[in-house]
């Protein structure tokens, strides 16, 4: 017993260890660690995507992130650089964002998280360039395209000088080691060194019978040197020569005389005892310099005009020059708009010099320089030209300015400026596009209220009559002076205390007060008064006006019928303004007609603005006597007036507008693609329904026989595909009608699909598989980078002590 009892200790801390994994290590996450890059170019109608090739994250793919694409806009970039946090403008969580016309002038950023369900943490951000128009990144794509050709071009022919290179170098070095062994004895005919000052390292070269200016043998193969090498080693060969002078000696080697005192060869055509031949202008018969011996390419050397940066001071390239301004200046005018106009509206954009050298900035016009603006550097240096230096951390501003005299147009006029650097002109540093509107003239002074001023009815002798007001808006794109109006008649007073000149676009207007004049005889006072600008323009819409004079005394004999009001749209408001309803009414007297102010009882009446069926209805009123007038014959002053609103026309959804959007039909994706798409239903952006609308909910959606469906908003979803091929997305559409208190389905449905397909990925960056989440095989991964063979070795070790046990009691049994 007491053995069993230590067998069953030992199983117990057995099978506590085998559980450790679970139970004490936690799961760990990977932080995203490398650089983060974007893929595209930052242009109007490009689609951008992450690029991960720097991205240094072990096994993480494409599916382990979230992705964020938001806009930077150049008030967000002033605001960050002022140490603030500016709030971008979110513009997608997909993997890839497509650039709109919106994003131009700004940048777009790009956020990508771990996901910590799938073992990783942190974040990595990047910032595109500026986004600029359709045009400029066809044309920068272009110029890349061009630029990675030629690259590859100078790549090959790097490789094969590279490749001469280290054929030379192997002939210098092998030179040198017939140098080493030759000692002070003779070695394939080459004299003995004279001194170690007179033998450095590559001095010994194949090319030294080249200087005696006798026919020489030709070279073999493997010391032939290539046009293009001799143009740039020139100067290198003529040293080499020279040193090899030096070696020779006062020996004969290969038919070589020995040299002179002064260094040089005797001659056997008489040139003055040189080796030098007038009329030869092969650079390597030139003298040697004085300069020491060295077997280094003469490319390497600096010229003698000045350095490097002074004979060519213009090697910043694009991306170092910063643009700051409207690449993309829009100007609106009104026919005839003056120089001053122009001058006012001008756009700057300034460029700076972000590199450590001069550079020369250029600008030109595509087609007619006059066409629509002018573009001109601040700091011109050189006017005919139109060009400007700009010292290292210095800025240039190029001003943009509309040109006068441009006529309306349909089409708005465009000109398109490019910036280059002048000593690299397929170094584009910028485009700018400038837009200019003009419009024809347009005069348009609208009065509020657009109604006649009734001012009813006075009796003889009265003192005053209050005054009423009317007010102009000018609605034009000019701005206008009002000419103050009168009354031609002399009856009626008209004043102001508003500015006469009004402002264009309905920011401008001006009210009126217009009455009677006080003491006007028995009568009727109707009149049209014109309200005129001093550009000549006359309001359409002049001021009406009416008022009587009654005798003494006069008694109302009768009310007469106002007449109805019909064909109001249904939903109209309630209210005696928005009915149409009139202000006064006509009353017959013993001193003949009059108008008398009513009162409408708009809310007692039975029209419902929320019912959508036709209405008709009566709205009842008081009329109010104008002085002078009695009713001595007691009448009812009620009056009533007739009003019909129309039936409500139901919006009735069309299948033909449901559609699905994020996936493109025939689209090509890969097995690395996660495929997010979302339905949209015809109606459904109808937030105020009335009885009678219908629309069209998405319900279910279909890939690969298997479907899923959608019980509310956001009607989005997506997935991934394991294997190629062709493939049908089908969404489903149930259409739904508006009882009036809420949607009811009609037993109508629509089905929408999509065609794409499927292609076999292949696996680039950052080394892993990308297949979506959803259609992978295999385990899950945890996050837990814990150990677990050891653990399993415990188990298993467990459980052989369990069998033991077992196996030692059945076999004290059978005992």
């Amino acid at each position: 017993m007491r053995k069993e009892r230590v067998l069953a200790v030992i199983m117990s801390v057995l099978m506590a260890l085998s559980m450790l994994p679970i139970t004490v290590f936690a799961a760990e996450t990977t932080a995203l660690n490398g650089k983060l890059n974007i893929q595209g170019i930052a242009a109007e109608g490009k689609t951008l995507s992450a690029d991960f090739k720097e991205v240094n994250t072990e096994g993480m793919t494409e599916d382990d992130v979230t992705y964020l694409w938001s806009r930077k806009t150049f008030d967000d970039e002033a605001a960050e650089n002022a140490g603030e946090t500016p709030e971008l403008k979110e513009l997608g969580k997909e993997k890839t964002y497509t650039v709109t016309q919106e994003d131009i002038g700004s940048k777009i950023v790009l956020t990508i998280t771990g996901k910590e369900e799938n073992g990783y943490s942190g974040t990595l951000t990047v910032t595109s360039d500026e986004v600029v128009d359709a045009e400029s990144g066809a044309a920068l794509e272009a110029a890349a395209e061009a630029q990675k050709e030629d690259a590859s071009e100078e790549t090959g022919e790097d490789q094969t000088t590279d490749e001469e290179s280290t054929d030379d170098q192997q002939d210098n070095a092998d030179s040198t080691e017939d140098i080493d062994a030759a000692g002070t004895e003779t070695v394939d005919e080459i004299p003995p060194a004279t001194s170690d000052d007179q033998q450095t390292e590559g001095q010994v070269t194949e090319e030294q019978p080249e200087q005696t200016g006798e026919i020489q043998e030709v070279p073999t193969e493997d010391t032939l040197v290539k046009d293009d090498q001799m143009e740039d080693n020139q100067l290198t060969q003529a040293d080499d020569s020279a040193e090899g002078e030096d070696k020779a000696g006062t020996e004969t080697v290969d038919g070589i005389p020995p040299a002179t005192s002064d260094d040089t060869y005797p001659t056997e055509d008489g040139n003055n005892g040189t080796t030098e031949d007038p009329s030869n202008e092969n650079p390597s018969n030139e003298e040697p310099s004085n300069e020491e011996p060295s077997n280094k390419d003469s490319s390497n050397e600096e010229p003698s005009g000045g350095t490097q940066s002074e004979q060519n001071p213009d090697p910043a390239t694009a991306n170092q020059i910063s643009v700051e301004g409207e690449t993309q200046p829009q100007f609106s005018f009104v026919q005839d708009y003056t120089a001053d106009d122009a001058t006012a509206a001008q756009k700057k954009v300034t460029f700076k010099n972000n590199s450590d050298t001069a550079v020369s900035l250029s600008v030109t016009a595509s087609g007619d320089e006059n066409q629509a603006a002018t573009a001109v550097w601040a700091e011109q240096t050189d006017a005919q030209t139109n060009t400007v230096t700009v010292d290292p951390g210095a800025s240039a501003t190029l001003t943009i300015t509309p040109v006068t005299g441009l006529g309306a147009n349909a089409n708005p006029y465009q000109q398109t400026f490019t910036v280059n650097n002048v000593n690299d002109p397929a170094a584009m540093i910028a485009t700018i596009t400038a837009t200019v509107t003009v419009q024809d003239i347009s005069h348009d002074l609208t009065p509020n209220p657009n109604e006649p001023l009734d001012f009813a009815t006075a009796k003889k002798g009265y003192s005053a009559v209050d005054a009423k007001t009317i007010t102009y808006i000018n609605n034009g794109n000019v701005p206008e002076t009002v000419i103050m109006p009168v009354s031609q008649s002399g009856n009626y007073e008209i004043t102001t205390e508003d500015s006469l000149t009004l402002a264009p676009n309905g920011e401008g207007r001006i009210t009126f007060s217009v009455r009677p004049k006080a003491g006007l005889a028995v009568g009727s006072y109707t009149e049209t008064i014109k309200v005129a600008t001093k550009s000549g323009f006359e309001a359409t819409t002049p001021i009406s006006v009416a008022f009587q004079v009654i005798k003494d005394t006069a008694t109302i004999t009768k009310i007469q019928q106002p007449a109805a009001v019909s064909g109001l749209p249904n939903g109209t408001e309630k209210s005696a303004s928005s009915l149409n309803l009139p202000s006064a009414v006509v009353i017959e007297t013993t001193a003949g007609n009059m108008k008398a102010a009513v009162s409408w009882n708009v809310k007692g009446s039975s029209y419902r603005q929320s019912a959508t069926e036709e209405q008709n209805f009566t709205v009842s009123g008081t009329i109010t006597l104008p002085d002078g007038v009695d009713n001595d014959n007691n009448l009812n002053l009620a009056t009533s007036i007739d009003v019909n609103v129309k039936a409500y026309s139901p919006k009735i959804a069309s299948a033909e507008n449901n559609i699905i959007t994020g996936i493109d039909y025939n689209g090509v994706y890969t097995t690395q693609s996660k495929i997010s798409f979302t339905a949209v239903g015809a109606g459904m952006d109808n937030t105020s329904p009335r009885n009678g609308d219908t629309r069209y909910e998405p319900k279910s959606w279909t890939v690969l026989n298997n479907t899923l469906g959608w019980d509310a908003a956001p009607y989005t979803a997506s997935f991934g595909l394991a294997k190629s091929g062709d493939y049908t997305l089908k969404v489903n559409f149930e259409q739904q009608k508006y009882d009036g208190n809420s949607w009811q389905p009609t037993n109508t449905t629509d089905t929408r699909q999509v065609s794409f397909s499927v292609t076999k990925a292949n696996v680039t960056a950052p080394g892993a598989d990308l297949t979506p989440a959803i259609s992978r095989t295999g385990a899950v991964k945890t996050g837990d980078s814990t150990q677990i063979l050891p653990f399993i070795c415990i188990l298993i070790i467990a459980a052989g002590a369990i069998g033991g046990v077992v196996f030692y009691k059945k076999k004290n049994k059978n005992k």
